[in-house]
């Protein structure tokens, strides 16, 4: 089976986990499109990577869904707005057998008992979880809404500046009055 030793996450990108490999190790187990392979990281690591990549954390994601959302527990994140890929998970980040499901990716889902819930995904998969249909639903939901706020903010109206046919002249200077203006 294909392991790779690094990865970015992508707008086919359906979902991540945690899977050892042959070896004991702990990595990543992704389905991207109609594929599924190991990657060398753990799913937080190669979630991190991703967004440092893009100019931000997943420290920061985070914190940025938690200050949209309110202080919600185990809240979604966005990897790009631009590409649409926003991620949820389905038990606490710190936990390495999470799965972190792309919002974009998740058509339906069907409840298989009391705590099973069969999740049918892009590219005809489908994965059986240990959770209540409707848990999984909530936590989509906060996804959903984290989408929603954060395209509505991203739409602020156009503004047009005129630029001055004048300009300032700044001198920069020592002592207590640092800088003249002309």
């Amino acid at each position: 089976m294909e392991e790779l030793t690094d990865y970015i996450l992508n707008e086919e990108t359906v979902l991540l986990t945690g899977e050892y490999n042959g070896h004991g190790r702990l990595c990543a187990r992704v389905i991207q499109g109609e594929d599924t392979f190991l990657v060398d990281s753990r799913p937080l690591h190669i979630i991190n990577e991703t967004m440092i990549g893009l100019g931000s954390d997943f420290k920061t994601g985070r914190k940025c869904a938690k200050r949209l959302l309110g202080d919600v527990s185990m809240c979604p994140i966005k990897i790009n707005c631009n590409l649409g890929i926003w991620l949820f998970p389905t038990k606490s980040y710190n936990d390495d057998f999470c799965i972190w499901f792309s919002l974009m990716h998740v058509h339906n889902t069907k409840a298989l008992g009391i705590r099973r819930t069969e999740v049918e995904l892009s590219y005809g998969h489908k994965i059986i979880i240990q959770m209540k249909e409707s848990s999984f639903n909530q936590k989509r939901k906060k996804a959903e809404d984290l989408r929603g706020k954060m395209i509505k903010n991203s739409k602020g109206p156009l503004t047009f500046y005129v630029e001055s046919k004048k300009g300032i002249k700044m001198i920069e200077g020592e002592g207590v009055k640092r800088y003249t203006l002309k």
